[in-house]
């Protein structure tokens, strides 16, 4: 699914928490093993779980995947929460407290993040959620709730990162739920993060030069609304002129870094479906692999909800109940993030009189003061926070002329967050599911589904809003009453398509349609190489069998690189003299047009993709530079406007001092592959991709010197790259594999990193691990039972 800001930068917190384990472990090894095994969770006998209205069995198979069978769902969403509780509390716990600025409470050294988090008041804004939500959703958070805190309770010990950190947990609450919902819109609605540097770049730019770096159509885009229409649609981006820029002048000051970070948003997810008519047995079938960073434990938890006549398989991220991605006898759901625009910097114009106002349309008023209060460990006094607050949200920052910004979000709004999305085990048909998700507020999440009957159907969920006198790709002021929201988009604007024709859907984070309206969405997508690839794929094949869906997300064909391996068999003759490129001619022509792990042409590929990147695109870039020191371009089409440069090599784009295009290009490849030769720390030129391309998949505790063997998966090689169908990167990659068709889960496919469990010493820990490495056919329906345990009611 995206970015992971937010993932990245609680990963980059969590690492401190292990700093001082080993030391702490090495004292009293044996007794601290002990109490570990004691929080192990519980796989048989019977508890007394109050709230249970009958009695609920949950029998685990031998990976643990769990099947809940109860009465009434309330019952078995209570169950649910207990096993959350016994295997994954910790992980809640984490989430919770960085949605709430209160991660300090643990590890003083978060305080900052803290401070950075706690201007959104989530933990207010959640507690204003649960009391919105309809009576239903309210009692399903609560016999949640309260069955995580019974499955914690009834843990020996606490479990083993709460008893290193020594911290004490705390009971489980409907708004910690919803805070969990919080924290995914963090890492999913993220188009204002882009939206500060495209300021600095708009101002600084000529307008020419700006819409040319920052393109939002691609020679790879695949239409979802209108399949096949976009190939005669596309029209290559015009390259700026000489009187817009020329770089044939005096050589530009060399910038101290590189600023260029092609693939900083090149990442995402996919799902697609097809209707019944396009499948060996007549039955519609989806595929979801949602991208994530990758940690232990996994992102989500396995769980099989059977209550009454219903069922419901899949996966939820600990904290929530029910099913966020899976099947039901009826339906089955998958997501990816539509990268649909709900957030906006706005312009804060302050009094030049009086500091403590800020002009609006009405005139001058005053900054609402808000003070937070963030305690801290070691500390007796907690930190003050004050924050300022406009009409249009908080003030987080500022821009490059040091202006205040304030956030506008749809989180903030009133009704910002709901929990609709919980219906979806009840829904019967797609037009059901379709309708449940138009009314679920929260990251905008765009919805792959297919039905019983064989339909199938796409959506686009949340608050969408409709902007007035900007685009949203930029920071504005509103102090205008002519600029600002104006309410949400309305609903015959919403993106949603059932049953196309061709019985084709496919959602890769791209642009999905062509409809004029679209730039009201969103003004950035993500590459659509992966689009591309999929729906090359799905419409060069008649029937699909679940089989074939899983190749499809194995599949390793990079279509971003064909054009430089021809640029490199252009560059390096067949009689080339100079040894070195005569080596890298060698592989990239043997490269057989995937990121395959023994590909050696494919890694030389990607490292002189990257660097041309920065060679071509960074003089363009000077006077953004100059004028704000830490900007980063990493618009995630930026492979667009380099290959218009690459394809037409304008004499007045070849940066001074440079004697033609041919020779620059050499010369970057030959300082591409010197740098690889001269790292130390890297694989050398002859070593294939998987050398450098590994998994990297850890607990926090992993990162421990000595305690990485027991905390991590391991280091394996890995097939994909970011921008492939198989997305793979470092600590990166598909959260799950599920390929389904409703009501047939016998047939469908399934696998995820790591485990089940999310205690370090059980051995579900990491036993799936090597069926998501491998890619096997393990199945979606959880397998014989190889225990019991009874949930019952008090007497």
């Amino acid at each position: 699914m995206k970015k992971q800001g937010c993932l990245r930068r609680a990963l980059g917190w969590l690492k401190w928490i292990g700093i001082g384990v080993l030391a702490l472990l090495l004292v009293g090894a044996v007794a601290s093993y002990v109490a570990m095994r004691r929080s192990l969770p519980r796989s048989e006998g019977s508890v007394a779980l109050q709230g249970l209205s009958a009695p609920v069995e949950i029998a685990r198979d031998s990976l643990g995947v769990p099947s809940i069978r109860g009465q009434s769902l309330l019952d078995v969403v209570r169950a649910q929460g207990f096993l959350h509780g016994q295997e994954r509390f910790f992980q809640m716990d984490l989430t919770r407290r960085f949605a709430a600025g209160e991660f300090a409470e643990w590890l003083g050294l978060a305080l900052p993040a803290d401070q950075e988090i706690r201007v959104h008041r989530y933990r207010r804004l959640a507690g204003q959620a649960v009391a919105a939500l309809p009576a239903r959703h309210r009692e399903m958070l609560q016999a949640y709730s309260e069955g995580v805190n019974a499955g914690l309770a009834d843990l020996e010990a606490r479990p083993p990162e709460h008893l290193i950190l020594q911290v004490t947990p705390q009971p489980w609450t409907p708004e910690d739920s919803m805070l969990v919902l919080f924290f995914f819109f963090m890492g999913l609605s993220v188009n204002h993060e882009m939206e500060e540097r495209l300021g600095v770049m708009e101002a600084t730019l000529p307008a020419e030069l700006f819409e040319f770096l920052t393109p939002s159509r691609s020679r790879f885009d695949a239409i979802l609304l209108g399949i096949g229409e976009e190939a005669s649609a596309y029209q290559p981006l015009p390259v700026p002129g000489p009187e817009i820029v020329d770089l044939r002048g005096s050589p530009p000051p060399a910038p101290e870094r590189d600023p260029v970070r092609p693939y900083g948003l090149v990442a995402g997810s996919n799902a697609w479906a097809v209707a019944g008519s396009r499948t060996v047995d007549g039955q519609a079938m989806l595929a979801n692999d949602p991208h994530l960073s990758l940690l232990l434990p996994n992102a989500w938890y396995r769980v099989e909800l059977h209550w009454q006549d219903r069922q419901a398989l899949g996966v939820s991220p600990p904290g929530v109940p029910a099913i966020t991605i899976g099947s039901t006898q009826d339906l089955a759901w998958g997501i990816t993030n539509s990268f649909a625009d709900q957030t906006d910097w706005v312009v804060i114009e302050t009094d030049p009189d009086d500091p403590s106002r800020y002009r609006t349309p009405e005139g001058f008023e005053a900054f609402q003061l808000v003070s937070e209060e963030i305690r801290v460990r070691g500390e007796e006094e907690p930190e003050k926070l004050e924050i300022r607050y406009t009409r249009w949200g908080p003030v987080i920052g500022e821009d490059w002329k040091g202006r205040p910004l304030a956030l506008r979000s749809t989180a903030h709004l009133p009704g910002g967050v709901n929990a609709d999305f919980l219906d979806l085990i009840l829904a019967s048909t797609v037009e059901e599911g379709l309708e449940i998700l138009k009314g679920w507020n929260g990251p905008a999440l765009s919805w792959i589904l297919a039905d019983q009957p064989g339909s199938i159907g796409w959506v686009v969920n949340g608050h969408l809003p409709r902007r007035k006198g900007f685009s949203g790709k930029v920071p504005r002021s509103w102090a205008e009453a002519e600029t600002g929201w104006d309410g949400p988009l309305p609903e015959s604007s919403r993106p949603l398509l059932i049953n196309p024709d061709g019985g084709i859907l496919f959602s890769a984070n791209n642009r999905p349609g062509t409809r004029p309206g679209e730039a009201e969405l969103s003004q950035a997508w993500l590459s659509p190489v992966r689009a591309s690839r999929i729906a090359e794929r799905l419409l060069a094949k008649e029937k699909f069998s679940p089989e074939d869906f899983l190749a499809l997300q194995l599949d390793t064909r990079s279509l971003l690189h064909d054009s430089v391996r021809d640029l490199v068999l252009e560059l390096v003759e067949e009689d080339e003299s100079d040894a070195l490129l005569a080596g890298v001619r060698r592989h990239v022509q043997a490269w057989n047009g995937h990121a395959d792990s023994d590909q050696v042409g494919f890694r030389l590929l990607e490292a002189y993709h990257e660097e041309l990147m920065d060679r071509i695109l960074t003089p363009l870039l000077v006077p953004v530079l100059e004028a704000q020191e830490r900007f980063v371009y990493n618009w995630p089409l930026a492979a667009e406007p380099l290959q218009r440069i690459l394809e037409t090599r304008p004499p007045h784009l070849l940066p001074a001092g440079q004697g033609d295009w041919p020779a620059l290009l050499r010369q970057i490849l030959s300082d591409t592959v010197e740098a690889i030769q001269a790292d130390d720390d890297s694989p050398g030129v002859d070593e294939p991709w998987g050398a450098v391309n590994r998994s990297g998949i850890q607990h926090p505790l992993g990162m421990v010197p000595l305690l990485g063997s027991l905390f991590s998966m391991p280091d394996d090689s890995m097939p994909g790259w970011m921008a492939t169908v198989r997305a793979a990167a470092p600590g990166y990659g598909a959260s799950l594999r599920l390929v389904v068709s409703p009501s047939d889960e016998v047939s469908g496919l399934f696998h995820m990193p790591g485990g089940q469990s999310g205690h370090f010493l059980s051995s579900h820990f990491g036993d799936g691990h090597a069926a998501w490495v491998d890619g096997l056919p393990t199945p979606f329906q959880a397998g014989s039972p190889q225990s019991s345990l009874t949930l019952n009611p008090p007497e």
